[in-house]
Protein backbone atom coordinates (compact mmCIF):
# COMPACT_ATOMS: atom_id res chain seq x y z
CA UNK A 1 0.00 0.00 0.00
CA UNK A 2 1.45 3.82 -0.99
CA UNK A 3 -0.60 6.86 -0.46
CA UNK A 4 0.37 9.90 -0.91
CA UNK A 5 -1.30 13.57 0.24
CA UNK A 6 -1.54 15.66 -3.21
CA UNK A 7 -1.51 19.68 -1.60
CA UNK A 8 -1.82 21.41 -4.09
CA UNK A 9 -3.59 21.84 -7.90
CA UNK A 10 -0.41 21.38 -8.95
CA UNK A 11 0.12 18.37 -7.10
CA UNK A 12 -3.05 17.03 -7.80
CA UNK A 13 -2.05 17.84 -11.98
CA UNK A 14 0.90 15.72 -11.73
CA UNK A 15 -0.18 13.01 -10.06
CA UNK A 16 -3.59 12.79 -12.85
CA UNK A 17 -0.91 13.35 -15.69
CA UNK A 18 1.44 10.58 -14.42
CA UNK A 19 -1.30 8.37 -14.22
CA UNK A 20 -2.96 8.53 -16.87
CA UNK A 21 0.31 8.75 -19.04
CA UNK A 22 0.97 5.45 -17.97
CA UNK A 23 -2.00 3.83 -18.02
CA UNK A 24 -1.20 0.54 -20.33
CA UNK A 25 -4.66 -1.56 -20.10
CA UNK A 26 -7.93 0.52 -18.61
CA UNK A 27 -8.48 4.10 -17.87
CA UNK A 28 -11.61 5.25 -16.05
CA UNK A 29 -12.36 9.38 -15.22
CA UNK A 30 -14.81 10.56 -13.03
CA UNK A 31 -13.68 13.98 -12.88
CA UNK A 32 -16.72 16.61 -12.74
CA UNK A 33 -14.76 20.07 -13.48
CA UNK A 34 -11.91 18.35 -15.91
CA UNK A 35 -12.03 20.34 -18.98
CA UNK A 36 -10.36 19.67 -22.22
CA UNK A 37 -8.35 22.91 -22.64
CA UNK A 38 -6.57 22.28 -19.51
CA UNK A 39 -3.04 22.44 -19.90
CA UNK A 40 -0.80 19.81 -18.91
CA UNK A 41 1.69 20.31 -16.15
CA UNK A 42 4.22 17.99 -16.44
CA UNK A 43 7.31 19.05 -18.31
CA UNK A 44 7.84 15.48 -20.25
CA UNK A 45 4.36 15.62 -21.60
CA UNK A 46 4.54 19.20 -22.85
CA UNK A 47 7.98 18.24 -24.76
CA UNK A 48 5.99 15.50 -26.08
CA UNK A 49 4.12 18.39 -28.18
CA UNK A 50 1.15 17.45 -25.93
CA UNK A 51 -0.57 20.60 -24.85
CA UNK A 52 -3.59 19.74 -23.39
CA UNK A 53 -6.21 17.25 -21.36
CA UNK A 54 -7.54 16.79 -24.37
CA UNK A 55 -4.48 16.25 -26.22
CA UNK A 56 -3.54 13.37 -23.48
CA UNK A 57 -6.95 12.03 -23.48
CA UNK A 58 -7.02 11.45 -27.91
CA UNK A 59 -3.39 9.91 -27.41
CA UNK A 60 -4.75 7.43 -25.18
CA UNK A 61 -8.22 6.43 -27.40
CA UNK A 62 -5.90 5.86 -30.24
CA UNK A 63 -3.72 3.48 -28.07
CA UNK A 64 -6.59 1.44 -28.12
CA UNK A 65 -6.73 1.90 -24.11
CA UNK A 66 -9.70 0.68 -22.41
CA UNK A 67 -11.18 4.28 -21.61
CA UNK A 68 -14.12 4.82 -19.81
CA UNK A 69 -14.74 8.92 -18.68
CA UNK A 70 -18.35 9.10 -17.01
CA UNK A 71 -18.55 13.43 -16.93
CA UNK A 72 -21.21 14.37 -14.61
CA UNK A 73 -24.27 16.86 -15.31
CA UNK A 74 -26.31 18.64 -12.38
CA UNK A 75 -29.88 19.93 -12.65
CA UNK A 76 -29.62 21.96 -15.93
CA UNK A 77 -32.38 24.64 -14.00
CA UNK A 78 -31.09 24.97 -10.46
CA UNK A 79 -27.28 24.83 -11.37
CA UNK A 80 -27.39 25.88 -15.11
CA UNK A 81 -23.50 27.19 -15.35
CA UNK A 82 -22.46 23.78 -14.42
CA UNK A 83 -24.89 22.39 -15.98
CA UNK A 84 -23.29 24.21 -18.82
CA UNK A 85 -19.65 23.51 -18.25
CA UNK A 86 -20.18 19.75 -17.82
CA UNK A 87 -21.81 19.49 -21.77
CA UNK A 88 -18.99 21.52 -22.86
CA UNK A 89 -16.19 19.86 -21.33
CA UNK A 90 -18.17 16.60 -22.54
CA UNK A 91 -18.38 17.92 -26.13
CA UNK A 92 -14.60 18.91 -26.12
CA UNK A 93 -13.38 14.95 -25.29
CA UNK A 94 -16.11 13.86 -27.75
CA UNK A 95 -14.57 16.05 -30.60
CA UNK A 96 -11.02 14.24 -30.00
CA UNK A 97 -11.95 10.70 -28.74
CA UNK A 98 -11.25 7.88 -31.60
CA UNK A 99 -11.87 4.27 -31.72
CA UNK A 100 -13.14 2.35 -28.70
CA UNK A 101 -12.95 5.04 -25.88
CA UNK A 102 -16.74 5.82 -24.24
CA UNK A 103 -17.41 8.59 -22.74
CA UNK A 104 -21.54 9.81 -21.14
CA UNK A 105 -22.22 12.63 -19.54
CA UNK A 106 -24.94 11.68 -17.07
CA UNK A 107 -26.99 12.96 -14.11
CA UNK A 108 -28.10 11.14 -11.18
CA UNK A 109 -31.08 8.98 -12.36
CA UNK A 110 -33.45 10.02 -9.77
CA UNK A 111 -36.48 12.45 -11.58
CA UNK A 112 -38.34 13.76 -8.31
CA UNK A 113 -42.22 13.10 -9.13
CA UNK A 114 -45.17 13.46 -6.57
CA UNK A 115 -46.60 16.27 -4.42
CA UNK A 116 -43.52 17.27 -2.75
CA UNK A 117 -41.65 18.00 -5.79
CA UNK A 118 -44.00 20.73 -6.71
CA UNK A 119 -41.78 22.31 -4.33
CA UNK A 120 -38.71 22.62 -6.25
CA UNK A 121 -40.57 22.56 -9.79
CA UNK A 122 -41.43 26.11 -8.12
CA UNK A 123 -37.90 26.86 -7.10
CA UNK A 124 -37.08 26.67 -11.15
CA UNK A 125 -39.91 27.82 -12.73
CA UNK A 126 -37.77 31.56 -12.58
CA UNK A 127 -35.01 29.85 -14.54
CA UNK A 128 -37.02 27.91 -16.87
CA UNK A 129 -38.56 30.83 -17.87
CA UNK A 130 -35.72 32.47 -18.65
CA UNK A 131 -34.18 29.41 -20.87
CA UNK A 132 -37.60 30.07 -22.67
CA UNK A 133 -36.13 33.50 -23.59
CA UNK A 134 -32.48 32.06 -24.90
CA UNK A 135 -31.63 31.28 -28.76
CA UNK A 136 -32.54 27.59 -28.77
CA UNK A 137 -28.66 26.97 -30.56
CA UNK A 138 -27.28 28.34 -27.57
CA UNK A 139 -29.02 25.48 -25.57
CA UNK A 140 -27.51 22.09 -24.07
CA UNK A 141 -29.42 18.92 -25.73
CA UNK A 142 -30.56 18.41 -22.34
CA UNK A 143 -31.98 22.41 -21.74
CA UNK A 144 -33.49 22.17 -25.83
CA UNK A 145 -35.77 19.10 -23.92
CA UNK A 146 -36.88 20.75 -21.26
CA UNK A 147 -38.40 23.51 -23.44
CA UNK A 148 -41.17 20.64 -24.32
CA UNK A 149 -41.10 18.37 -21.58
CA UNK A 150 -41.12 21.06 -19.05
CA UNK A 151 -39.06 21.04 -15.76
CA UNK A 152 -38.10 17.67 -13.93
CA UNK A 153 -36.06 18.30 -10.61
CA UNK A 154 -33.11 16.19 -10.32
CA UNK A 155 -32.52 16.11 -6.64
CA UNK A 156 -29.37 13.89 -6.09
CA UNK A 157 -26.09 14.54 -8.07
CA UNK A 158 -22.99 12.53 -8.70
CA UNK A 159 -19.81 14.50 -7.16
CA UNK A 160 -17.32 11.39 -6.39
CA UNK A 161 -14.25 12.47 -7.86
CA UNK A 162 -11.52 10.34 -8.87
CA UNK A 163 -9.25 8.22 -11.81
CA UNK A 164 -8.00 5.06 -11.86
CA UNK A 165 -5.15 3.21 -14.11
CA UNK A 166 -4.73 -0.44 -14.43
CA UNK A 167 -7.07 -0.96 -11.30
CA UNK A 168 -3.86 -0.85 -9.21
CA UNK A 169 -3.68 3.21 -9.32
CA UNK A 170 -5.78 5.90 -8.00
CA UNK A 171 -6.00 9.45 -6.98
CA UNK A 172 -9.21 10.23 -5.09
CA UNK A 173 -10.29 14.10 -4.44
CA UNK A 174 -13.01 16.50 -4.52
CA UNK A 175 -15.27 18.17 -7.18
CA UNK A 176 -11.92 20.78 -8.07
CA UNK A 177 -9.99 17.15 -8.44
CA UNK A 178 -8.27 17.78 -12.17
CA UNK A 179 -8.75 22.11 -11.95
CA UNK A 180 -6.20 25.34 -11.16
CA UNK A 181 -8.79 25.34 -7.71
CA UNK A 182 -7.20 27.13 -4.72
CA UNK A 183 -7.64 24.57 -2.85
CA UNK A 184 -6.69 21.53 -4.33
CA UNK A 185 -6.39 18.36 -1.70
CA UNK A 186 -6.68 14.74 -2.83
CA UNK A 187 -4.50 11.41 -2.26
CA UNK A 188 -2.80 9.10 -4.89
CA UNK A 189 -3.30 5.79 -3.59
CA UNK A 190 -1.69 2.14 -5.06
CA UNK A 191 -2.76 -0.73 -3.80
CA UNK A 192 -5.28 -3.42 -5.36
CA UNK A 193 -8.25 -3.77 -2.93
CA UNK A 194 -8.60 -0.28 -2.82
CA UNK A 195 -8.32 0.36 -6.57
CA UNK A 196 -11.29 -2.42 -6.96
CA UNK A 197 -13.15 -1.42 -5.03
CA UNK A 198 -13.43 1.93 -6.18
CA UNK A 199 -13.54 0.52 -9.89
CA UNK A 200 -16.40 -1.77 -8.49
CA UNK A 201 -18.08 2.31 -7.47
CA UNK A 202 -17.42 3.57 -10.99
CA UNK A 203 -18.75 0.58 -12.26
CA UNK A 204 -22.18 0.70 -10.56
CA UNK A 205 -22.22 4.49 -11.84
CA UNK A 206 -21.80 3.92 -15.16
CA UNK A 207 -24.19 1.43 -15.38
CA UNK A 208 -26.49 3.57 -13.71
CA UNK A 209 -25.75 6.10 -16.29
CA UNK A 210 -26.49 3.44 -18.96
CA UNK A 211 -29.98 2.70 -17.48
CA UNK A 212 -30.90 6.32 -17.31
CA UNK A 213 -30.75 6.49 -20.60
CA UNK A 214 -28.00 8.87 -21.13
CA UNK A 215 -26.47 9.61 -24.36
CA UNK A 216 -23.01 7.90 -25.51
CA UNK A 217 -20.61 10.70 -27.19
CA UNK A 218 -18.48 8.52 -28.65
CA UNK A 219 -18.20 5.10 -29.11
CA UNK A 220 -21.31 2.76 -28.10
CA UNK A 221 -21.63 2.65 -23.94
CA UNK A 222 -20.98 -1.25 -22.72
CA UNK A 223 -21.02 -2.78 -19.25
CA UNK A 224 -17.98 -3.02 -17.28
CA UNK A 225 -17.08 -6.41 -16.31
CA UNK A 226 -16.76 -6.06 -12.50
CA UNK A 227 -16.16 -9.01 -10.11
CA UNK A 228 -16.50 -8.38 -6.21
CA UNK A 229 -13.69 -7.93 -4.74
CA UNK A 230 -13.30 -7.34 -0.52
CA UNK A 231 -11.46 -4.62 1.02
CA UNK A 232 -8.93 -6.34 2.79
CA UNK A 233 -7.10 -3.97 4.88
CA UNK A 234 -8.61 -1.65 7.91
CA UNK A 235 -6.27 0.93 7.58
CA UNK A 236 -6.76 1.74 3.88
CA UNK A 237 -10.73 1.62 2.97
CA UNK A 238 -12.92 2.95 0.52
CA UNK A 239 -16.64 4.59 1.68
CA UNK A 240 -19.45 5.36 -0.67
CA UNK A 241 -22.81 6.63 -1.02
CA UNK A 242 -24.57 4.81 -3.69
CA UNK A 243 -28.83 5.26 -4.69
CA UNK A 244 -31.05 3.75 -7.25
CA UNK A 245 -34.19 5.93 -8.68
CA UNK A 246 -37.65 4.98 -7.06
CA UNK A 247 -40.77 6.94 -7.56
CA UNK A 248 -41.14 9.79 -4.94
CA UNK A 249 -38.93 12.68 -4.19
CA UNK A 250 -35.51 11.22 -3.76
CA UNK A 251 -33.94 7.65 -4.53
CA UNK A 252 -33.31 4.72 -2.70
CA UNK A 253 -29.84 4.42 -0.83
CA UNK A 254 -27.93 1.27 -1.75
CA UNK A 255 -25.10 2.16 -0.05
CA UNK A 256 -24.81 4.26 2.51
CA UNK A 257 -21.40 3.15 4.33
CA UNK A 258 -20.16 7.05 4.42
CA UNK A 259 -22.39 7.76 7.29
CA UNK A 260 -22.01 5.13 9.19
CA UNK A 261 -17.90 5.16 8.99
CA UNK A 262 -18.09 9.24 9.86
CA UNK A 263 -20.45 8.42 13.22
CA UNK A 264 -18.11 5.80 14.71
CA UNK A 265 -15.49 7.80 14.25
CA UNK A 266 -16.62 11.23 15.57
CA UNK A 267 -17.66 8.78 18.52
CA UNK A 268 -14.77 7.37 19.26
CA UNK A 269 -13.03 10.61 18.48
CA UNK A 270 -10.32 11.25 21.76
CA UNK A 271 -7.82 14.04 20.94
CA UNK A 272 -8.50 16.60 18.03
CA UNK A 273 -10.91 16.41 15.24
CA UNK A 274 -10.48 18.91 12.54
CA UNK A 275 -13.39 19.19 9.68
CA UNK A 276 -13.23 21.12 6.48
CA UNK A 277 -16.46 20.83 4.01
CA UNK A 278 -18.36 22.79 2.25
CA UNK A 279 -21.63 22.26 4.21
CA UNK A 280 -21.86 20.71 8.01
CA UNK A 281 -26.16 20.00 7.84
CA UNK A 282 -26.64 16.34 8.97
CA UNK A 283 -27.61 16.27 12.40
CA UNK A 284 -27.02 12.34 13.13
CA UNK A 285 -23.21 13.32 12.45
CA UNK A 286 -23.56 16.01 14.95
CA UNK A 287 -25.32 14.05 17.87
CA UNK A 288 -22.06 11.66 17.43
CA UNK A 289 -19.69 14.22 17.19
CA UNK A 290 -21.23 16.14 20.04
CA UNK A 291 -21.33 12.84 21.88
CA UNK A 292 -17.74 12.58 22.03
CA UNK A 293 -17.45 16.13 24.39
CA UNK A 294 -16.67 14.47 27.79
CA UNK A 295 -13.91 15.72 29.86
CA UNK A 296 -11.35 14.20 27.74
CA UNK A 297 -12.33 14.53 24.84
CA UNK A 298 -11.14 16.27 21.34
CA UNK A 299 -10.49 19.70 20.75
CA UNK A 300 -13.24 20.46 17.76
CA UNK A 301 -12.10 22.56 14.45
CA UNK A 302 -14.59 23.87 11.61
CA UNK A 303 -13.50 25.22 8.37
CA UNK A 304 -16.70 26.13 6.71
CA UNK A 305 -17.88 28.63 3.91
CA UNK A 306 -19.16 31.99 5.31
CA UNK A 307 -22.57 31.46 3.58
CA UNK A 308 -24.43 28.84 2.56
CA UNK A 309 -25.85 28.81 -1.52
CA UNK A 310 -27.23 26.85 -4.49
CA UNK A 311 -28.99 24.53 -2.48
CA UNK A 312 -32.74 23.93 -3.28
CA UNK A 313 -33.67 26.48 -0.51
CA UNK A 314 -30.78 28.46 1.27
CA UNK A 315 -33.06 29.40 4.11
CA UNK A 316 -33.63 26.11 5.29
CA UNK A 317 -30.17 24.61 4.77
CA UNK A 318 -29.03 27.74 6.28
CA UNK A 319 -31.04 26.77 9.23
CA UNK A 320 -30.42 23.06 9.33
CA UNK A 321 -26.29 24.14 9.75
CA UNK A 322 -26.76 26.94 12.36
CA UNK A 323 -28.59 23.82 14.48
CA UNK A 324 -25.63 21.68 14.15
CA UNK A 325 -23.50 24.27 15.11
CA UNK A 326 -25.32 25.54 18.19
CA UNK A 327 -25.58 21.62 18.71
CA UNK A 328 -21.27 21.56 18.74
CA UNK A 329 -20.99 24.87 20.59
CA UNK A 330 -22.88 23.78 23.35
CA UNK A 331 -21.50 20.52 23.92
CA UNK A 332 -17.64 21.90 22.92
CA UNK A 333 -17.47 25.62 24.17
CA UNK A 334 -14.46 26.89 23.93
CA UNK A 335 -12.93 23.51 22.58
CA UNK A 336 -14.46 24.54 19.31
CA UNK A 337 -13.44 26.87 16.91
CA UNK A 338 -14.88 28.14 13.64
CA UNK A 339 -13.32 29.23 11.08
CA UNK A 340 -14.71 31.05 7.41
CA UNK A 341 -13.48 29.26 4.84
CA UNK A 342 -14.17 30.13 1.40
CA UNK A 343 -11.87 27.37 -0.39
CA UNK A 344 -14.04 25.00 1.41
CA UNK A 345 -16.99 25.41 -1.56
CA UNK A 346 -15.68 23.38 -4.48
CA UNK A 347 -12.85 21.14 -2.37
CA UNK A 348 -12.71 17.87 -0.89
CA UNK A 349 -13.65 17.34 2.28
CA UNK A 350 -10.99 16.84 4.58
CA UNK A 351 -11.97 15.03 8.14
CA UNK A 352 -8.56 14.30 10.38
CA UNK A 353 -9.71 12.37 13.55
CA UNK A 354 -6.95 11.64 15.90
CA UNK A 355 -4.83 9.50 13.64
CA UNK A 356 -7.36 8.69 10.71
CA UNK A 357 -7.50 10.81 7.26
CA UNK A 358 -10.99 10.66 5.79
CA UNK A 359 -11.20 12.45 2.33
CA UNK A 360 -13.25 12.49 -0.79
CA UNK A 361 -16.20 14.10 -2.26
CA UNK A 362 -19.20 13.99 0.39
CA UNK A 363 -20.08 16.92 2.66
CA UNK A 364 -21.25 16.08 5.99
CA UNK A 365 -25.00 16.28 4.97
CA UNK A 366 -27.82 13.82 4.40
CA UNK A 367 -27.89 14.30 1.23
CA UNK A 368 -24.47 13.26 0.62
CA UNK A 369 -24.67 10.70 2.65
CA UNK A 370 -27.89 9.13 1.36
CA UNK A 371 -28.75 10.45 -2.32
CA UNK A 372 -26.10 11.22 -3.92
CA UNK A 373 -23.21 9.00 -5.69
CA UNK A 374 -20.18 9.98 -3.56
CA UNK A 375 -16.53 8.31 -2.77
CA UNK A 376 -14.42 8.31 0.39
CA UNK A 377 -11.44 7.51 1.52
CA UNK A 378 -10.06 6.40 4.79
CA UNK A 379 -6.56 6.23 5.78
CA UNK A 380 -5.19 5.07 8.89
CA UNK A 381 -1.56 7.15 9.20
CA UNK A 382 -0.34 9.06 11.75
CA UNK A 383 2.36 10.92 9.97
CA UNK A 384 -0.61 11.53 6.72
CA UNK A 385 -2.25 12.57 9.15
CA UNK A 386 -0.18 15.37 10.56
CA UNK A 387 1.30 16.49 7.22
CA UNK A 388 -2.14 17.28 6.42
CA UNK A 389 -3.28 19.13 9.68
CA UNK A 390 -0.14 21.42 8.94
CA UNK A 391 -1.45 22.21 5.80
CA UNK A 392 -4.33 22.88 6.74
CA UNK A 393 -3.50 25.00 10.02
CA UNK A 394 -2.23 27.34 7.01
CA UNK A 395 -5.85 28.13 6.24
CA UNK A 396 -6.88 28.20 10.11
CA UNK A 397 -4.05 30.92 10.64
CA UNK A 398 -5.68 33.14 7.90
CA UNK A 399 -9.46 32.39 8.16
CA UNK A 400 -11.81 34.59 10.26
CA UNK A 401 -14.56 33.71 12.55
CA UNK A 402 -17.60 31.76 10.80
CA UNK A 403 -20.42 33.84 11.91
CA UNK A 404 -23.54 31.38 13.06
CA UNK A 405 -27.28 32.98 12.70
CA UNK A 406 -29.32 31.80 15.60
CA UNK A 407 -31.48 28.60 14.64
CA UNK A 408 -34.33 29.16 13.41
CA UNK A 409 -37.33 26.71 12.98
CA UNK A 410 -38.41 26.69 9.14
CA UNK A 411 -41.82 24.75 7.93
CA UNK A 412 -41.50 23.00 4.94
CA UNK A 413 -42.61 19.97 3.20
CA UNK A 414 -39.03 19.06 2.05
CA UNK A 415 -36.89 16.78 4.10
CA UNK A 416 -34.17 16.99 5.54
CA UNK A 417 -32.19 14.23 3.24
CA UNK A 418 -32.61 16.87 0.50
CA UNK A 419 -30.24 19.10 2.06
Amino acid sequence: MTTRALLSANDAAAALERLVANATEELLLCLPQLSPTAPLFTPELRDGGLETWSDLLALLSRRGIDLRILIADTDPLLAPDRHRSAWSHASGFADVLQGEAQLVCATHGQRATGLRARALRHRIAPALATLRAEVPASLTPVQRTLLTAGAIPHPADILQSFAIADGLRAVIGGPDLGTDGPAVLALAVEDADFCGALRGQFADTWADARTSGAPSLAARLSPITCHARPQSREDLRLFRTLARPQRGLGPRPLADDIEAALSRLFRSARRHVLIRTAAFRHDGLAQALAGAATPNGPDVTLLLPPATRDTWDDARASALQATVLRELQTAYGPRLTLRADPTACESATLCLIDDVTFLGSATLTRRACRWNTEAMVLVRDPDLTLALHAHVSDTLARGETLETPAPRHIRSWLPDDLF
